[in-house]
């Protein structure tokens, strides 16, 4: 198993030690926590749009897809759900005030590394699942950074509700809610 087949797997656990270290040396402001909190919720309207068009599918621990999903926030870039995470983390470690600005530019400079092996991981195997097709969605939708242009993919309707996008995303939701109240206790009870 390689690194990046690695890092899909425990993907999941990887932030606890980054959500320690921002509980631990937490040092939150109201402006910095709103900010933070803010680009967090961003985040996670994102996370739950592209879920929307992708489905339960994003949930496995296997890398692959049963289809290749191109429109909604797939039309735009190719990993939405990888940005959504990325902000989620970069929100908390801002909002927290931790180690100020040695906390946010680790979790920046760790999940872009992270997510850059996990990517390719993904992008040899969708590419050997899609062939051409997937190629030329490659050559239309970066890789990470958004394109913000009209399409009509973008405006396709999602072919999943928002109570299954939701249904789909309650272990993240669980997560994030129970992250957060740790961070608000911490501020208020020292």
């Amino acid at each position: 198993m390689g690194l990046g087949q690695l890092l899909f797997r425990v993907r999941g656990v990887i932030p606890v030690p980054f959500i320690l270290a921002a509980l631990i040396w937490a040092d939150p402001n109201p402006i910095r926590f709103a900010a933070g909190a803010l680009l967090a919720l961003t985040a996670e309207l994102l996370r739950l749009s592209a879920i929307r068009y992708a489905g339960g599918a994003t949930r496995t621990r296997e890398v692959g897809a049963p289809a290749l999903v191109t429109s909604g926030p797939y039309a735009h870039l190719r990993n939405p759900l990888y940005l959504a995470n990325l902000m989620i983390y970069l929100g908390y470690a801002f909002a927290s005030g931790a180690l100020l600005p040695y906390l946010p530019v680790i979790v920046l400079v760790y999940f872009s590394f992270q997510y850059s092996l996990i990517i390719s991981l993904e992008e040899r195997t969708l590419s050997g699942l899609f062939g051409e097709e997937y190629a030329d969605y490659c050559r239309r939708a970066p890789r990470i950074w958004p394109k913000f242009s009209s399409s009509e993919a973008s405006a396709a309707e999602p072919p999943y509700t928002l109570r299954e996008a939701l249904g789909g995303e309650t272990r993240t939701l669980q997560g994030l809610l129970i992250t957060w109240a740790l961070l608000v206790a911490r501020w208020v009870l020292f």
